[in-house]
């Protein structure tokens, strides 16, 4: 019963800091240094801007993969249209 009261609350702005260094430091490759002395709203753009950058990158990874899916299957679907025609 804790855990999920606990899970229902809202993050602090120091706990929303400091998985934003995290995520920074894995993703980013800020060092944990360059925070010192910053407070959340300092943080926040700077993760906003890398975090954007990364859902974009993966959006557009995404949609080529879903394109060259498109040409496989296009391709297997007339190499099957050819093969049936010269059966024929």
């Amino acid at each position: 019963m804790r855990y999920q009261a606990l899970k229902r609350k809202p993050q602090i702005k120091a706990q929303a800091r400091k998985n934003m260094m995290i995520y920074l430091r894995n993703m980013a490759r800020f060092k944990m240094d360059y925070f010192k002395g910053m407070t959340y709203d300092d943080i926040r753009p700077i993760f906003e801007k890398k975090f954007n950058c990364n859902v974009a990158f993966l959006v557009k990874i995404k949609e080529q993969m879903e394109e060259e899916d498109n040409r496989v299957l296009k391709r297997k679907v007339k190499s099957s249209e050819h093969k049936a025609a010269k059966k024929q």
